[in-house]
């Protein structure tokens, strides 16, 4: 009986005039779980935190991939409603999974599970939990999308054949024949957020030990420290670097997230690089973001920085 229920597909619904909609509210990456409290502090409970609470990678300290919020089903009022991102499980007369789009607000993504059995509720847990988080990964993507408006970087296109959109707040630090280097720092913030394009040697292999590397070579010559000698670098000695590959219609390569320091120096945080390779051309780049923000939480930053630089293009 639940091999048959796990096959119930998910359940498409469309608000018909979503004009009318009021506006989604909560934080980025907030998630509200409606579900009681016996369930939440039980093995359903223990499920939804394994996947939404996952830690994120290149980050020294330990975050969760989203902010669970979580509620009784007789707390859910009007209040709660336009939240953005929404599960509520309740018990039913058929075990089912559906997810609906715009029902209470603008642009909110939201899913209901219902359950005859608490066996049955585990089992589809079990099955979607993981797909309840990569929805709402993209849901918060195309959030960001919709308020950004870019266009590609002139400088990045002409030096690289890249299409890139650099955020209009950063500032060009150095431009070299094959490095740019762009950073948003505000005087009244300790922030830094970096986005290094350049151009990897001809000569080095296209393995992702040999790229990161190559990587420290570059950033010793072209990204300084504060005191003289000093220079970024990978830190491999207190956390090693997660690698992992991608493929895109564009370009094929390694995402690499850790974090980087200064070697004789005292700074350091999470960097991201995507090495990927243009065949047309026979060139090796990367495209990478870096953090310095001391004592703050760094995910959603981070996140963001990765919309941003993975949303590159080779030029024909």
């Amino acid at each position: 009986m639940i091999r048959l229920l796990l096959l119930i597909p998910l359940i498409l619904f469309s608000c018909t005039d979503s004009s009318v909609l009021p506006s989604y509210t909560g934080a980025t990456n907030e998630v509200l779980i409606v579900i009681d409290d016996a369930l939440w502090e039980g093995s359903a409970g223990d499920s939804l935190r394994h996947y939404l609470g996952a830690e994120v990678q290149g980050i020294a300290w330990s975050e969760p991939q989203f902010d669970m919020i979580q509620i009784p089903q007789s707390s859910f009022s009007r209040f709660f409603e336009t939240h953005r991102n929404i599960i509520i499980i309740r018990p039913a007369k058929q075990s089912k999974v559906t997810i609906k789009a715009e029902p209470y607000a603008q642009q909110q993504w939201l899913s209901v599970v219902e359950y005859q059995k608490e066996e049955h509720l585990l089992s589809l847990l079990g099955q979607y939990a993981p797909i309840f988080s990569h929805r709402i990964l993209e849901e918060e993507k195309s959030r960001f999308w919709r308020k950004k408006k870019t266009s590609p970087n002139p400088l990045i296109q002409d030096k690289f054949q890249l299409s890139l959109s650099i955020p209009k707040n950063y500032t060009k630090v150095l431009d070299t024949s094959s490095f740019v280097w762009y950073e948003f720092s505000p005087k009244e913030l300790e922030l830094i957020q970096g986005i290094l394009v350049y151009e990897i040697p001809p000569y080095v292999p296209f393995y992702s030990s040999s790229l990161l590397a190559a990587r420290d070579s570059v950033l010793r010559l072209y990204v300084p420290g504060p005191s003289p000698g000093s220079y970024m670098t990978t830190e491999y000695l207190h956390y090693e670097p997660y690698v992992s590959s991608f493929e895109t219609p564009f370009a094929q390569g390694f995402i690499v997230k850790g974090l980087w320091k200064v070697e004789q120096g005292f700074m350091g945080g999470p960097f991201l690089a995507y090495f990927f390779q243009d065949v047309k051309r026979q060139k090796t780049y990367s495209i990478e973001g870096f953090l310095f923000n001391p004592g703050q939480n760094k995910r959603n930053v981070l996140q963001e920085m990765d919309w941003t630089i993975s949303n590159f293009k080779t030029v024909p």
